[in-house]
């Protein structure tokens, strides 16, 4: 069967991120003998035209649509990408009326029923879908139907397919990567990204990943991930990473494994990637450091005791010192990323986060204003049950809780704080995201993390 996959996600802010979760389906299609191409619309800024062409030339048999987020969570300045993916459908609509269009992603795994209803597409697939995907293209390619047998969801749709736990064997399917425009990511994007497990065990109150993933974490083997860095680094040149597991350094036990199989191949590669504070070492960022670890972004949250307990993180404010410390120590740069205006959240806890990020002199921070709401999420189901919210009004429209009596005062207190530290980034509020000023340093060759230069770059003209 011939397959065009359609990567939806158009987001270069502040980079173009490099369609994994397409890759994946399409290498596990292909396992069955499917004929997958790829239009990739972050390489298409105006995509109508080219993509009717496209369909026009292709003349698929089955269309996949990956649709990656559901807004850019960017609190007050957010955007809602519905009209984008609903242009999307349309065009496939009017070139191939008669052809199956299965769509899914993570954004469509947060609100399947919404989005089935709203795309006007045949099927859907709810998390991981491997395996789904390929049971469904070889029942339509031999049926013309989908299989009888497949995991309906919950919603009272008979379209949409829920996976109960992805069997994909990890070490034998590689991402198919031969679909991308590989050197066109890595040079406008800084790195390629490499995913070494599936699922997570914290329960921060906020968060999809347990939803997305599940909680029982799949780990790939030291060997395969690294075998994939050095096939890239062969193929394609690549030689900067971003290991894109929710939280890369747990199990600890892993992480340094990857690590040690880089360092006894003598691999020349940089990497970066999510890092937790939560039962981290000195012992570990040494191993990071020796691997070729350039930078790390912590998922701090907050540095108040009352911001860590209202999003449930797993460490204590000293785990953030001892982190921050840790990589200085080691010259890895960092970054923490925030959430501010948590529920009971004050003047004081903001000040204190503020007070305490800042002593960490971190190469940046990324802060954002309010939590988006999603439904399924322990805070959203507390929300609920106390009648801040109902659950009808969580969707694809965004909603985000921002506690009322602080609102005004973190606007006004995180814009000064961009203008005033170069390390700051508001994205909210667009501070420190120049497009034009990312793409110069793009073309100049920089590579991993924008934010990796804010704490020694002069602030970008318009930011």
């Amino acid at each position: 069967m011939d397959i065009l996959f359609i990567n939806a996600n158009q987001e270069r802010m502040p980079d173009p991120v490099p369609p994994i979760g397409v890759s994946y389906i399409a290498a596990a299609a292909r396992l069955d003998g499917h004929h997958c191409q790829l239009f990739d619309l972050n390489f298409h800024k105006s995509f109508e035209d080219e993509l009717k062409k496209s369909l026009r030339e292709k003349a698929p048999q089955l269309i996949g649509l990956s649709i990656r987020n559901v807004d850019n969570v960017a609190f007050p300045k957010v955007i809602s990408y519905l009209k984008h993916y609903q242009a999307i459908v349309a065009c496939c609509r009017e070139v191939c009326p008669e052809i199956p269009i299965v769509v899914g992603g993570s954004a469509f795994s947060l609100f399947p029923d919404e989005f089935f209803k709203k795309l006007d597409v045949d099927y859907g697939i709810v998390g991981e879908g491997e395996d789904l995907f390929r049971q469904l293209a070889n029942s339509l390619e031999k049926e013309g139907r989908p299989p009888p047998n497949l995991n309906p969801g919950p919603w009272g749709l008979a379209e949409i397919f829920y996976s109960l736990g992805s069997p994909v064997d990890f070490d034998s399917l590689t991402p198919a990567r031969d679909l991308l425009d590989v050197a066109g990511y890595f040079q406008q994007g800084g790195s390629i990204n490499i995913q070494t497990k599936r699922g997570c065990y914290f329960k921060c109150s906020y968060c999809t990943y347990p939803l997305l993933e599940g909680t029982r974490i799949r780990k790939r083997s030291a060997v395969s991930v690294v075998d994939e860095m050095e096939n890239c680094l062969q193929t394609y040149n690549v030689d900067y990473f971003f290991f894109v597991d929710n939280v890369f350094n747990l199990p600890n036990a892993h992480a340094i494994e990857i690590c040690e199989e880089i360092i006894r191949r003598g691999l020349q590669v940089r990497w970066t990637a999510y890092v937790s504070p939560a039962m981290a070492t000195e012992e570990l960022f040494a191993t990071f450091k020796a691997a070729g670890c350039s930078s790390v972004d912590f998922g701090t949250d907050a540095a108040s005791e009352l911001g860590l307990n209202a999003m449930d993180k797993s460490f204590t404010v000293e785990d953030i010192r001892n982190c921050s410390r840790w990589c200085h120590e080691q010259g890895i740069k960092f970054n923490h990323s925030l959430i501010l205006g948590v529920p009971g959240e004050t003047r004081e806890t903001i000040e204190q986060t503020i007070e305490i990020i800042n002593a960490c002199r971190p190469t940046a921070v990324i802060a954002l204003m309010g939590i988006r709401l999603y439904r399924g999420t322990p805070l959203t189901r507390r929300l609920v049950a106390e009648g801040w919210v109902s659950e009808d009004q969580i969707g694809v429209q965004p909603v985000f809780y921002v506690e009322e009596s602080v609102r005004d005062y973190l606007v006004q207190r995180l814009g000064a704080l961009a203008d005033t530290h170069r390390n700051w980034i508001v994205p909210g509020l667009k501070k420190k995201m120049n497009e034009r000023y990312f793409r110069r340093l793009r073309s100049r060759g920089v590579k991993g993390p924008l934010w990796e230069v804010f704490d020694s770059a002069p602030s970008p003209a318009g930011a």
